[in-house]
């Protein structure tokens, strides 16, 4: 009869911890796959382990309790307390670092960007200004003649500029184009500039964007975000 009695306990508590794992896993789930959308996957994975948390803390007050000894009830708690000190403080500079990370990798992203928007622009420009003057400073056709000629159709929001691969989505834009005068710009695409309350020209905030102005007295370059 006492060894029936035990066998009862045990698949008692077999069920109990079969549960508690079941609801652990709803839980957590639950709190991942409810938490609010974001760019960032860091949102739904911080819900998730709240979520965790707080299920341990339950789960651990389930498990520490009588007939357990109170000697060993305070330090398998201050054991749990310790872990679980340990692993937020883990999980909190995790994020950190890996936000830290993507900050460093858009940064140099974008110094790139720049590098390349300037280079681009720059060699339209010097393009035209050597061609315009390739006669001397006596020649008697405009700038926008000697652009139009070298970028044919060209007019006041063309993109002049070819992309290198698939993916490629800088553009070098024509917004201005005078006789004596000519204005192109390009910005990127995903790359956030300085301000990031700035009207990009294609309807996005916040994005890099430079200016380049030609005249016959050469060129201005303008960091417009």
């Amino acid at each position: 009869m006492e060894k029936t009695s035990v066998t009862i306990e045990i698949n008692q508590e077999v069920s109990i911890m079969l549960l508690w794992i079941v609801v652990g896993v709803v839980l957590v789930s639950g709190a991942f796959l409810l938490a609010p959308r974001s760019i960032e996957l860091w949102t739904a994975i911080n819900y998730g382990g709240v979520a965790a948390v707080l299920y341990l803390i339950a789960l651990l007050i389930y498990a520490l309790r009588k007939p357990l000894v109170a000697k060993h009830r305070l330090w398998m708690g201050v054991c749990a307390v310790i872990v679980i000190g340990l692993a937020s403080f883990t999980w909190m500079r995790m994020e950190s670092q890996v936000h830290w990370q993507a900050e460093t990798l858009m940064h140099i992203r974008g110094v790139i960007g720049r590098g390349v928007m300037r280079y681009e622009m720059s060699s339209v420009m010097l393009k035209t200004l050597d061609e315009f003057y390739k006669d001397g400073f006596h020649t008697k056709e405009s700038l926008a003649n000697v652009f139009r000629r070298q970028n044919p159709g060209v007019v006041v929001g063309t993109n002049i500029r070819k992309p290198n691969w698939d993916g490629d989505a800088l553009q070098v834009i024509v917004t201005r184009l005078e006789p004596d005068l000519i204005e192109i710009v390009s910005q990127e695409t995903y790359v956030p500039g300085r301000d990031p309350q700035f009207k990009n020209r294609n309807g996005r905030l916040g994005m890099i964007q430079e200016k380049l102005v030609l005249t016959n007295r050469g060129m201005t370059h303008v960091i417009e975000n």
